[in-house]
């Protein structure tokens, strides 16, 4: 087994070194492109939160929000505290922002693995600035069309979390809440903080972090580069396969085809709530160090793909867009 293993990733690396020589031009801009997006989009909108996010929990803050807010969450999701934090932060941000919150938590064993591996389910948001300006105002020249896909996408989150909070459950007995005691508890924790020193560690871990999914970018919008120029797919359907692939990119070929409105914004909602697997790779490379279980996020986030599809679509048909 492990010879036909080795045998399987020399070819496999052999024929993918040959693609990258035939389009080399193609794959030149790519990268360019990749870099681009990195540079212009997501190191701005990422950057900030994670920084943030990673003082937030040196300084305490995470727990005492986490606390105050828990017996929302655990009744609505069965989950952890720190969901709660994890949950808003990556509704703001925007993913693959959640696998960072989880590293940080999983790191200072705030949570475990089962637990991460639950909330990672349910705390899958596109950035919503994204979702409005982009996809609505740029792509469908129309902020309603944002507005649906923003909604449909948040609700089937809510909706995924709620079907399956009975995963990796585990009891929690201590419901009550003491205000003074937690707000004690936050004072002392930032009295104890090297602000200095926890700022100059939340940026650097921050910029590993993104420079990580720089890498993950690129390596699949080569992929999805040399794919498209071996097979030449015709409309409609290179743009899902796009999609499927790296998000952005199937959701602009998508608006160039002749596919009618409605259908465009249904295969839109499904895109940005399954999120591509260049987005899956970005969450599972920054979560590389811990067992993440891959299939069932996969298969989760076709679901919550199709919850949005759905809402969307029960929304067209009442007429409430146009």
């Amino acid at each position: 087994m492990k010879k036909i293993n080795f045998l399987f990733y020399t070819i496999t690396i052999f024929i993918f070194t040959i693609f990258l020589f035939i389009f080399s031009t193609k794959i030149n801009s790519t990268i360019l492109f990749s870099f681009n997006l990195w540079k212009e989009n997501i190191f701005p909108s990422l950057f900030p939160f994670f920084v943030v996010s990673s003082i937030l929990i040196n300084i305490g803050f995470v727990d005492f929000i986490s606390n105050i807010l828990k017996n929302i969450f655990y009744k609505l999701f069965l989950s952890n505290k720190y969901s709660t934090f994890i949950f808003f932060m990556s509704m703001l941000s925007g993913f693959p922002s959640s696998g960072k919150y989880l590293k940080d938590l999983l790191d200072k064993k705030k949570i475990d693995i089962n637990e991460a591996n639950k909330i990672l389910l349910f705390t899958f948001f596109s950035n919503p600035l994204f979702i409005i300006n982009t996809i609505g105002i740029s792509f469908y020249n129309s902020r309603k069309i944002g507005f649906i896909i923003l909604i449909s996408h948040y609700l089937g989150n809510i909706i995924v979390g709620i079907l399956f909070r009975k995963y990796n459950y585990k009891e929690d007995r201590s419901k009550k809440i003491d205000f003074k005691k937690e707000i004690n508890n936050f004072n002392n924790q930032i009295n104890n903080t090297n602000i200095i020193t926890v700022l100059l560690s939340s940026i650097i871990d921050s910029m590993k972090s993104l420079i990580n999914i720089f890498a993950t970018i690129t390596f699949f919008l080569i992929i999805l580069t040399i794919i498209t120029n071996i097979f030449n797919l015709s409309e409609p359907y290179n743009s899902i396969f796009s999609g499927l692939i790296e998000m952005t990119s199937g959701l602009k070929y998508l608006n160039t085809t002749n596919l009618s409105l409605n259908l465009k914004i249904i295969i839109s909602g499904f895109f940005v709530s399954f999120g591509g697997l260049s987005i899956h790779g970005q969450i599972l490379s920054i979560l590389k160090d811990y067992d993440i279980k891959y299939l069932k996020f996969f298969i989760i986030r076709i679901i919550h793909g199709l919850i949005s599809s759905l809402i969307i679509f029960m929304v067209l048909r009442m007429d409430v867009l146009f």
